[in-house]
Order: C-alpha cells, then structure tokens, then sequence
C-alpha cells in the first residue's frame, strides 16, 4: 500500500495543471454576461464554415440576441440527421472541427442518443471539471493522501464504432480529461480503466469490489447515481467468503482470463481478509473498517437520488457526501464549489441559456431570477447549438454575480399513452404522498399497452398500503388529461407489482442492455418504456393469477 507522502506526490501533478482552469472561472463569476457572449462569438467564429453554421449563416453573427434570433432551439430529434451524418463519417456536418468519439446519452428516459466529442467539447469539460476538483482537494485535503475510485463506464461494454468508423465510448471517467491529466490520474485509481473490457456486469462488480477491497488507502470515491453504492455493498455481503478466499490467495476468480494489465495489479491482502470474514461473522459490512481514509463520496443527491443519500450515510458513517452539478452526456451545466454551498453554473465552459418553461421566455446566465425554475439550453463546442437539454433547474443563490443552480429533474419525461400527459415530476410527487413509496427500496410507474393501456407501479417495499392501486389513480386524477382519459375509459385502473428483491440491480441491467451506461443510470418515478414486468421478480397483488417470474 503506497504511503501518504506519495499519494500526495502524484496528486499534486494534476491539481497543479488544474490551476489555470480554476483561476479563469473563479475570476469569471464576477462578470457572466461578458463571459458567455465571448465564449459564444468564438464558437461562431470557430464553425461559421460548417454546414449547419453555413445554413444559419454564422459568419454574419455579432451578438448574442442576433444568434437567439438567427438558431432555433432544439431536441436530438431536431438534428438527428445531421448526427446520422457524422455517424456515417461525414466531416464538418455540426462543427467544422475533427470528431475524437461520439458517447451515448446516459438519459433514462429516452434511447440512446449519440452524441459527438471534439477537443473543444473535451477542453469545455476541463475547464468545469478542473475548476471543481481544484475545490474540492482544497476543501478537503485529505483526499490527496490516498487514492480514489472514480466509477469506470459504461462497465462491461463491448467496443462499438460508427457505420463511418468512429469509436463510441469512454474507457472511463477520467476521459473527460486530456491525455497527460488522465496519465496522471490514473497513477492514483483504486480501480484500473482497463476493467471496462472485461465481459459480463456482474465480473465487472466483482472486480471492481476486489480492487476497492485491496485499496485500503481510499480517501475519495466519484460515482453518479447513489444506488450504485447499495449495489457494490449488498454484492460485497453476498460475495464476501468468496472475496475472502481471493484476497489471500493473490488473485480473482471471474471464470474467464483477465488483461495481463488487470492481474498484475491484483495483490494479496490478508489483513483485510481478515477483516471482511469478522464482518460477514457478525452480519454487517463496516465501511468505516475496510476504508479507514475514506474522506468523500461525490454522487447526486437530488431530485430522485434525495431519498437515496441518508441510506448512504448509514452505510458509509463519518464520510462526508457531496453532491455532484448537472454533468450531462451533451455538456457541463453546474459544478459543486464547497465554498457557495452549491452548485455553481458552469460559466467558463458553454453558452447558456434558461427557458422558463410557464412564459416560454428565453434567459440568458445572467438573467435568472432566485427561486425560479428553468430548463437548460446548451450550445457547447460538440456541435450542438441551442440545444434543450431536458434538465430543470432551480436557482437558489449566487456566487458573485453566477447563479448557484439545484438540478430539480427531467423536463422532458412524458408518458402520454392517450393524451394523458404524465409527467415524471408530477408522478413522483404523486408517489411521495404514500408511506410505502417514500420508505420503499425502488417505485416507478410505468405504463402497460397490453389490452387497455395503463399504469403499473413497480415496488420494492416491505409493506404495501390498503387499495393502493385506487388511490394512486386518485391522486394522478389531478392531472386533467389523465383524469379525461379515466373517465373516458381510454385507460385502465393503476396495477400494482410488488417486486420481490433486487429492483435497482435488475433496473440498472436492463438500461445498459438498452444502450444506456451502466453507471451513471438515473433512478426515475416514471419510466415511458413498457414491459418491465418481464424485467422485475415479483407479482401482482390484486391478481389471484399472478405473474411471478423465474
């Protein structure tokens, strides 16, 4: 195990590239507005010979109100030709620049979307990501003494490229760095990259528990989605006399060969062995045992992953949980700066733009109003311009003259069978209502279009409350068009499937299956895809034939 003074060594070479970026965006909080029309005009300026800049005539933009007015806001349907086309090997379609990659859209409502990488969309990434761990290894120094886990994804998928021989997909986390920071930061990863070519999800679970359980110098771990972390501890009980038995023998047993790379980092470590069979002796894992470093977890914790944070506490007892920015597939939006007590927009590294949703006006950064809500455009160095994100937000403060900004869910999850119109915030409003959803282990509604079409919520709970199902279609009847539809008989009643045990792990599986990474999947209350009944085990309850899976 390396010893403090040389984790510090090898931590210091990328926070000392990391400077730059944070200097020019603390400096920037104190005057957004000039800040974005320049990164704005030089992106014009950039792809004005593209063929989507030629078609918008960016070579005659000079200011901001001339490009709302010239570009229209759009979805990735709206340009899903022009990424087809780049997809095929089409150069200078979106951006005049040369694609690096394209990655797929970790959206859980929606399929895969891909979305393409330049070394300015790469460069943007740096300025946010740099500007937040400079923070972060300030506001907490201990992290430098110890290695970190930064969760590899998409875990287990194989090597994909474009009809027109692009790569799509990161190796890992530490991508969204350029090369001599990701050399460098990979020097301290508790979990080497390389284990995302290893087949099969549950190999890559077990691997990346061995490597966690070998670095008992851990002082950071950096995941998306909470739950993950449920996942990794519950597998660990399960597997824990077979972790013991590799941990002693200097080696891992997955059923298949591993990467030379791979088996050369795997070392013997009795001691901690010893420590997870006493563990698994007395029924409980004891983090705070296995990872006596352990200083900070980076995940979400808002919107849907909220509820999930006091069950990660409780897990990870004394280690501090920071709440990640809205970093999305497509671009940067918000990242957490200990010293605002928030979320801070990303002003140094897109244009911006906020749409209020109720009037259907258009914001720019430094417009925002506190308490408002908004729905996020971006126009980032990937070649996509005004594009909705379908992220909501809530500002909640400022750091100097920046909004400090609460990512408060999806804008664009509607499930709308019959013109019903649900959407997920209101569901999971609807859902919060019930003792059984607030304390259950997974909730999510999600329609059925077998015979009648309807709803069915899935719950992993320890009780279930008397007529659930009907008071669940009372309270979605708020919703008018819902209401219309039920009166209508266009919809059935609600159903209610109560699943047996492992929801999150099943619901995470079945994303990555669809194309979605693994990792980074978020938890939603209402899903627009059917058939998770064939995902989940479990049955019916108002059914006396009940649909019981395997």
């Amino acid at each position: 195990m390396r010893q403090p003074l040389v984790y510090r060594a090898l931590n210091s070479l990328p926070l000392a590239g990391f400077w730059r970026a944070a200097r020019q965006f603390d400096a920037s909080l104190h005057n957004p507005e000039a800040v974005q029309s320049e990164l704005l005009l030089r992106l014009l300026r950039q792809n004005q010979s593209c063929g989507y800049g030629v078609q918008h005539r960016f070579a005659t933009i000079r200011s901001v109100g001339e490009y709302q007015e010239r570009v229209p806001i759009v979805s990735y349907d709206d340009i899903s030709g022009w990424v087809e086309r780049m997809k095929a090997g089409e150069g200078g379609v979106l951006t005049s620049e040369p694609l690096l990659m394209f990655e797929k859209s970790s959206g859980s409502v929606s399929a895969a979307k891909y979305v393409p990488y330049t070394r300015t969309l790469r460069a943007q990434f740096h300025a946010a990501l740099g500007a937040w761990i400079t923070d972060l290894y300030h506001s907490f120094p201990g992290l430098a003494c110890g290695c970190a886990y930064w969760l590899v994804t998409p875990l287990s998928r194989e090597q994909e490229r474009t009809q027109g021989g692009t790569p799509v997909g990161f190796e890992s986390d530490a991508e969204y760095f350029g090369p001599l920071h990701r050399w460098l930061l990979e020097k301290t990863l508790a979990v080497p990259a390389e284990l995302a070519s290893v087949p099969g999800f549950d190999n890559c679970v077990y691997l990346t528990l061995r490597f966690l359980l070998q670095a008992r110098s851990l002082t950071f771990i950096s995941v998306w989605n909470p739950s993950f972390l449920q996942i990794l501890l519950k597998q660990l009980e399960l597997h824990g006399e077979r972790l013991v038995r590799d941990l002693l023998a200097d080696k891992v047993g997955v059923g298949r060969a591993l990467p030379p790379r791979i088996t050369n980092l795997l070392k013997r470590d009795a001691s901690q062995a010893g420590n997870l069979r006493a563990m698994l002796g007395r029924g409980r894992i004891e983090a705070e045992v296995l990872w006596p470093r352990l200083e900070l977890i980076s995940c979400w914790t808002s919107a849907a992953s909220a509820a999930v944070k006091s069950e990660i506490q409780r897990g990870f007892p004394g280690v501090a949980i920071q709440g990640k920015g809205l970093l999305a597939t497509e671009g940067v939006v918000s990242i957490p700066i200990e010293r605002y007590k928030g979320c801070v927009a990303a002003v140094t590294s897109h244009f911006l733009e906020f749409l209020d949703l109720e009037s259907g006006g258009c914001h720019l950064l430094s417009e925002l109003e506190r308490g408002a809500e908004y729905s996020v455009v971006l126009t980032t160095g990937g070649g996509f311009w005004r594009y909705q994100l379908g992220d909501r937000v809530r500002v909640t403060g400022f750091a100097e003259r920046t909004p400090v900004l609460e990512f408060i869910g999806k804008d664009d999850c509607v499930s709308d069978l019959r013109g019903e119109k649900l959407n997920a915030l209101f569901v999971a409003q609807v859902l919060e209502e019930f003792e059984c959803c607030r304390s259950a282990a997974f909730a999510m509604v999600a329609p059925c279009d077998r015979g009648i079409p309807g709803y069915i919520l899935f719950l992993e709970s320890g009780h279930c409350e008397t007529e659930l199902a009907s008071r669940l279609d009372e309270k979605m009847r708020a919703n008018p068009h819902y209401a219309y539809c039920r009166r209508l008989g266009q919809l059935a009643v609600p159903r209610v499937f109560m699943i047996q045990q492992g929801a999150r792990e099943a619901y995470l599986k079945h994303c990555e299956a669809l194309g979605q990474r693994a990792g980074s999947v978020k938890m939603t209350a209402l899903d627009k895809h059917s058939g998770w009944e064939e995902v989940f085990c479990g049955s019916y309850v108002d059914s006396d034939t009940a649909e019981v899976c395997a």
